[in-house]
């Protein structure tokens, strides 16, 4: 039986990937827990805890983890290394922004395409790193996702007022998994089933921020 892994814990992992990809080390080289701990701040015993429960057996005493094996590992532990692609809801600043953001890339995930329904934006092509993304109006979202299968995931940067409409449209055409940029906090239907979403309103985390100053005891 494969084992599930808390979101907490996936939560780390992604963290610990994170680092790997910002330190850029050779791949023979070795990094050790607590190196981890001091790019992270995950405590050197939280990593080792999480990854012998992930049956990560890779490390060597006093030298720690490879760099290739451990990438291999979580790589597989995240499913980056099947990639993803997705679609872009939404192609004013916002959207372009995500549609260009150069790490993408790296993390193997793929902007296939952006939607609008902006006469000024619709047919419009951005460039990124040699690729073309194109820009169609929303209309045709349903024609291309019949077209391409393999696409499950969505990021929304569309206005408030519409966010939730577009949102209940792309469950019923078959998407997945959705990632909300809108300023408002989005709900799933209750008729749907096996569908992830992730209200990540811009502001939210430096609101939070801002009162802890503010309000520190």
């Amino acid at each position: 039986m494969k084992k599930k892994i808390s979101l907490r814990v996936i939560r780390r992992i992604s963290f610990y990937y994170e680092a790997l990809l910002k330190l850029d080390l050779p791949k023979d080289e070795y990094i050790s827990s607590k190196n981890l701990e001091e790019i992270t701040g995950v405590s050197c015993n939280q990593v080792r805890q999480d990854f012998f429960y992930l049956g990560i057996s890779i490390g060597k005493q006093k030298k720690g983890y490879q760099i290739k094996k451990l990438f291999s590992e979580l790589k597989r532990i995240l499913s980056v290394d099947k990639g993803a692609k997705v679609i872009v809801i939404g192609a004013g600043r916002l959207g372009r922004a995500l549609s260009e953001y150069k790490l993408f890339k790296v993390r193997n995930i793929h902007v296939a395409a952006l939607f609008d329904i902006k006469p000024e934006l619709v047919g419009k092509v951005l460039e990124v790193k040699g690729e073309k993304i194109p820009i169609y109006h929303l209309d045709r979202l349903e024609a291309f996702l019949k077209g391409h299968k393999d696409i499950r995931i969505a990021m929304l940067a569309v206005p408030e007022n519409a966010a939730q409409e577009v949102l209940d449209m792309l469950i019923k055409l078959g998407i997945k998994g959705i990632v909300n940029f809108a300023p408002r906090i989005l709900k799933l239907p209750k008729s749907a089933r096996n569908i992830q979403l992730v209200n990540d309103c811009i502001g939210d985390s430096l609101y939070k921020i801002v009162y802890q100053i503010y309000h520190k005891s």
